[in-house]
C-alpha cells in the first residue's frame, strides 16, 4: 500500500523534523521510558563512526524501541513504520514529524527504495526492524531480508543494536539496555548480511537464533 507517507524527498528530513524528533526521543519520551524501565547505561557506542551513514537494525520488543535507539545512540533516524500507525490522527502525527515513513510489511515497494535513497542524501540515518514486528519470546527468528537489500542499494553498513529487556529482582521496574555491535559491511551478500546481523544481534541482546528455513 503506497500512501502520501510512503516516499519522502530529502527535503522531507529537513531541520524542523530533526528538532521535534529530537525533542520527541530525547526529551519527552526518553522520560516516559525511564517512568516505566530502570534505563541502563548503552554499551557499545565506540563503534559508532560519526562520519558514516548507517542503516541502524535492531531486535524489536517494545512499541519505545524507535525513540529509544534515536536517543540512546545520539543520531537521528528515520524509521520504516508500519502504515497501520499512519491511520490515526495522533499517532500518524508523532511518526510524521520524527521522519517515519510508511511501509507495507507484506511488500517492499519502489516508493520504500526511493526514500531510503533520498535519506542516503540527508544527514539522517535509517532505521528498522528485520523482525518486522515485536517479539519478547528470548529468541531471533522471522527475519527479512529486505533490510540487507536496502542497506546494499543504500551503500549504507549496517549497525546492529540489541535491545534487552529484563526482570529485576530490586525492582518493580525491568530493567532495558542497548548494544551497540560493530557495524556490518553492506559489500557482502544479502544472505551474509543478514547471517552476519542476527549472529551479532542475538549475541548483543542474548537472544537464541532461529536462522529462517525458506
Amino acid at each position: 500500500m503506497t500512501t502520501k507517507f510512503s516516499t519522502r524527498t530529502p527535503k522531507s528530513f529537513n531541520i524542523w523534523r530533526k528538532i521535534f524528533q529530537y525533542i520527541a526521543c530525547n526529551i519527552v519520551i526518553i522520560n516516559i521510558i525511564k517512568s516505566k524501565y530502570n534505563l541502563l547505561k548503552t554499551e557499545g557506542l565506540e563503534n559508532i563512526d560519526k562520519t558514516k551513514k548507517y542503516v541502524v537494525a535492531s531486535n524489536h520488543i517494545t512499541g519505545f524501541d524507535p525513540f529509544s535507539v534515536a536517543a540512546c545512540l545520539n543520531l537521528t533516524i528515520a524509521y520504516m513504520a508500519k502504515v497501520q500507525l499512519f491511520e490515526t490522527f495522533w499517532s500518524m502525527l508523532l511518526m510524521d514529524w520524527c521522519g517515519a515513513f510508511a511501509v507495507d510489511r507484506d511488500k517492499v515497494d519502489v516508493s520504500t527504495i526511493k526514500t531510503a535513497l533520498s535519506i542516503k542524501k540527508t544527514d539522517w540515518h535509517l532505521g528498522l526492524f528485520p523482525q518486522g514486528t515485536r517479539c519478547n519470546n528470548g529468541k531471533l527468528e522471522n527475519i527479512t531480508k529486505g533490510f540487507a537489500s536496502i542497506a546494499k542499494k543504500m551503500d549504507a553498513d549496517i549497525l546492529p543494536v540489541g535491545i534487552i529487556v529484563k526482570d529485576n529482582p530490586n525492582s518493580k521496574k525491568k530493567d532495558l539496555q542497548l548494544k551497540v555491535g560493530n557495524a556490518i559491511s553492506c559489500k557482502n551478500s544479502v544472505d551474509e548480511i543478514v547471517h552476519n546481523w542476527a549472529k551479532e544481534v542475538s549475541k548483543l541482546a542474548e537472544l537464541e537464533y532461529i536462522p529462517s528455513t525458506n
